[in-house]
């Protein structure tokens, strides 16, 4: 059996930062309104498995738009649309244009934290993956951050990985280190060090398998004050291990991954 990861990118960016005034703020949070933004994600990895070694290069970009809008006091409706998708790789790339168009729906809380997601509607199977992904897209930080400011977060659950539920943790890291100008504006740089962990067991292909997954991700950020998202940078280091149960066969993959993400005017 060949298994095959899909990547799509949805990370973060920066553009170069330029010296700039003390950020000052009473509060941040996202806000309404409608952002597009321009992915990219280079993807160089090895596959080893029974049959063999193989090497493969990925280069995904992506453009979306985000719209939010604030439902209650406490509640930000985050509507993401996948406008366009190109993926190259020497090795057969999924075709994905099906996807195009698809709105992804997140319940969030004023400063991103993932409070419930709506599944694109269809019953393509990477829908469910996809969705996962897009929900995260915007970052989560303190409405009270300002520079020098440190704190960690852990989220757990259940999530879809290469078409199976996994239960994952993530354990991030976070810190504010300064102030800065991007694109002519303000922000916040904020610095975000996290590990996660997947485990689960299902079926791929008719196939029953076990998947192990661990990720170690450095990424970089900036946040107006008057909440906009303005991008990032992000390394990924990731290491998955599948295993074919009824054979015992095991297929390992390691990928390193360098994404960048930034606003459209």
């Amino acid at each position: 059996m060949t298994v095959r990861l899909t990547l799509l990118p949805v990370a973060l960016l920066t553009l170069a930062p330029l010296v700039a005034a003390p950020v000052r703020a009473q509060g941040v949070e996202y806000a309404p309104g409608t952002t597009r933004y321009k992915l990219s994600t280079l993807t160089k990895g090895s596959q080893t498995s029974p049959m063999g070694n193989q090497d493969f290069q990925v280069d995904a970009r992506q453009q979306l738009t985000v719209n939010i809008a604030k439902q209650t006091r406490d509640t930000m409706i985050a509507t993401v649309t996948l406008d366009s998708l190109s993926v190259k790789s020497a090795q057969a790339a999924p075709d994905l244009s099906r996807l195009l168009g698809s709105k992804f729906v997140s319940y969030i809380s004023p400063t991103g934290r993932v409070y419930s997601t709506k599944a694109a509607e269809g019953s393509d199977p990477m829908l469910a993956q996809v969705s996962e992904a897009v929900a995260r897209f915007l970052p989560t930080y303190r409405r009270d951050m300002k520079a020098g400011m440190t704190w960690a977060d852990t989220v757990s659950g259940k999530v879809m990985q290469q078409g199976l539920e996994v239960d994952r943790t993530i354990v991030a890291n976070y810190k504010v280190v300064g102030d800065t100008t991007v694109d002519g504006e303000q922000a916040f740089k904020i610095e975000r060090a996290s590990t996660v962990k997947a485990a689960g067991t299902g079926s791929a292909q008719g196939t029953p398998i076990a998947l192990e997954s661990a990720t170690t991700s450095n990424a970089v950020f900036f946040m107006s004050p008057r909440g906009r998202y303005l991008g990032g940078r992000q390394n990924d280091d990731i290491a998955v291990k599948i295993t074919i149960l009824a054979q015992g066969a095991e297929i390992t993959i390691k990928q390193l991954a360098e994404s960048r993400i930034e606003p459209i005017k």
